[in-house]
């Protein structure tokens, strides 16, 4: 049974190479489809727009006093997404891999102003069941996506998920994102009370294992990224470590708990007499988004960061660093994936934001310098440090003779 591997490349390389991203199988066995890099989304995204999309996602405000509602689902936000096949002929979508949400949601041709460029159409499957059961989204800003439930084969590279189910948009709100058509949720069902595509994997048993594994990947280090389902890459890892396990304590979102969080001054996020720190491991995120006194500690540890209208900014430059302590293993983020874009005077927009919860999103900020395998068959997710070796990245201007 193969292990199916989703690898993520630039958008540059993916037109200087491909014509059209192909699933292809490599000398290690594995099979793998291309995920891309959006390089130019259609709508520009900055990291106030990554931090509201956030806080909508969990149906959170940037404090308690601005709380309006919650919500349980949502659509994702757009760092990375992959090429996945739905109905019979393959009709290819572009979907984000979410473990934030538990949906399978993607636009629809019946939609007159819906996110993506590739919507689905229904009509031109042969395996589309249609359904008349109902779902939707609202949001306390106002925003919302709604349609039905209906069923179809999804394919990923090898493997063909018979009768999935598929929330179709039929209506949407301007303000949700366009550059995909959707997203591909691997949270726990129970969120929304639906299966998850790798939940159909294991009940259809399509993969030998009850775990995946992501990697981001560093462009110039150690390449593009990829995530596997049924399996582990173990040569991702740096020489000499082993993963780092921690259990799930809720199964709804990926929850685990984080024992503290250290800068390299040498100062704790927590005192001694508090707990550890709940987390949720978010791959449909960007930031770090956390409570308000920890994002506040955070901040108060690097010289010259402030909040400018309720945003954090840091210097762009620096030599800060913030390790995450899990099972008593330490993980470190570089300070040069802490900062995001520039604003002037040498700062730029701080890739830790505060929200209203009483836990802390981990996002591709934190996730980007680790690989990080999902295990749900054991109910626990496992870090190690991801491999540092320097590779050539293919551009468009390689292929020029």
């Amino acid at each position: 049974m193969k292990i199916i591997t989703l690898t993520s490349i630039t958008l540059a390389a993916v037109v200087a190479i491909f014509a059209k991203a192909e699933a292809t199988t490599l000398s290690d066995g594995l099979f793998r489809v291309p995920i891309i890099k959006s390089e130019a989304p259609q709508r520009a995204r900055d990291s106030r727009q990554l931090w509201y999309y956030t806080l909508r996602k969990y149906g959170l405000s940037r404090t308690k006093s601005e709380l309006e509602s919650q919500a349980v689902s949502a659509l994702p936000l757009v760092d990375y997404y992959g090429l996945v096949d739905i109905g019979t002929p393959p009709q290819t979508v572009k979907l984000q891999f979410d473990t934030g949400s538990s949906r399978f949601v993607v636009s629809t041709t019946e939609c007159s102003v819906c996110s993506g460029t590739s919507p689905f159409n229904g009509a031109l499957s042969s395996t589309f069941r249609a359904g008349v059961q109902p779902w939707k989204i609202h949001y306390g800003d106002g925003s919302f996506a709604e349609g039905v439930i209906a069923e179809d084969k999804v394919t990923l590279g090898s493997i063909s998920v018979q009768n999935q189910k598929l929330n179709l948009v039929l209506t949407e709100s301007a303000n949700f994102d366009d550059t995909v058509d959707g997203v591909l949720g691997l949270s726990f069902g129970a969120i929304s009370g639906s299966t998850t595509v790798f939940e159909s994997m294991l009940e259809q048993k399509l993969v030998d294992k009850g775990v995946f594994s992501f990697f981001f990947g560093k462009r110039g280090i150690n390449g593009g990224g990829e995530v596997i389902f049924g399996g582990v890459d173990m040569d991702r890892i740096e020489p000499g470590n082993e993963i780092t396990y921690t259990r799930v304590t809720e199964a709804t979102h990926w929850n685990i708990d984080v024992q503290d969080f250290i800068m390299n001054d040498g100062s704790f996020a927590k005192d001694k007499d508090t707990t550890t720190i709940r987390s949720i491991v978010d791959t449909g995120t960007t930031l770090l988004v956390g409570p308000e006194d920890w994002v506040r500690w955070y901040h108060s540890r690097i010289p010259r960061a402030r909040k400018i209208r309720k945003t954090w900014v840091v210097p762009c430059k620096g030599q800060s660093k913030l390790s995450v302590v899990i099972e008593g293993k330490t993980f470190t983020v570089p300070y040069e994936d802490l900062t995001r874009e520039y604003i002037g005077l040498g700062l730029c927009f701080s890739a830790v934001q505060t929200s209203s919860a009483d836990f802390l999103i981990m996002g591709d900020v934190f996730l980007k310098n680790n690989y990080v395998v999902f295990d749900q068959a054991e109910r626990r997710v496992g870090f190690a440090p991801l491999k540092t070796e320097i590779k050539k990245v293919t551009t468009a201007a390689d292929t020029e003779d």
